[in-house]
C-alpha cells in the first residue's frame, strides 16, 4: 500500500484549503450538474435549462455567471439574428468537471443504498 502524505493541506498562517475552496467553488444544487452538462460540449442556454429539471432560469443564469467567474465555464455569444448564448466548459473547467464525475461514481458505489455495518467495514 502506498503511503499518504498526512500534512494538513490548508495553509497553517491563512487557513486557506485548496479542497475547501474548490468545494465552495463547486458547491450548490446544481453547479455539478451544470458541469456534467458541458462535459460533452457547448450547450445553448435554454437546452441547459430543459436538461436541468426544476431549475428557473434567474437560478441558471446566477449559476452560470459563478462558474464563468470561476474561469470553469465560458459563453459564447452567436452573431446570429437570436443572439443565441451556449456555454461551454474551459481547460479548467473539463479537468474539473472529470473530477466530479469520479465523485459521483465514488458515492454511486459506496452510498447508492442502505448499507449495514457489516457491508461498511468490509469496504474500509
Amino acid at each position: 500500500m502506498t503511503e499518504i502524505n498526512r500534512r494538513p493541506w490548508s495553509d497553517p498562517q491563512t487557513g486557506f484549503c485548496p479542497v475547501a475552496e474548490t468545494l465552495r467553488t463547486i458547491g450548490g444544487k446544481h453547479k455539478p450538474n451544470i458541469l456534467h452538462c458541458l462535459l460533452s460540449g457547448e450547450v445553448h442556454f435554454l437546452e441547459l435549462g430543459r436538461q436541468l429539471d426544476g431549475i428557473s432560469r434567474k437560478v441558471l443564469k446566477e449559476q452560470l455567471r459563478d462558474l464563468e467567474d470561476a474561469g470553469l465555464v465560458k459563453r459564447v455569444e452567436k452573431d446570429d439574428s437570436r443572439r443565441s448564448v451556449g456555454y461551454s466548459l474551459t481547460g479548467k473547467g473539463l479537468a474539473l468537471g472529470e473530477i466530479v464525475s469520479q465523485l459521483n461514481d465514488w458515492w454511486q458505489i459506496y452510498n447508492a443504498g442502505p448499507v449495514s455495518g457489516e457491508e461498511e467495514r468490509a469496504r474500509k
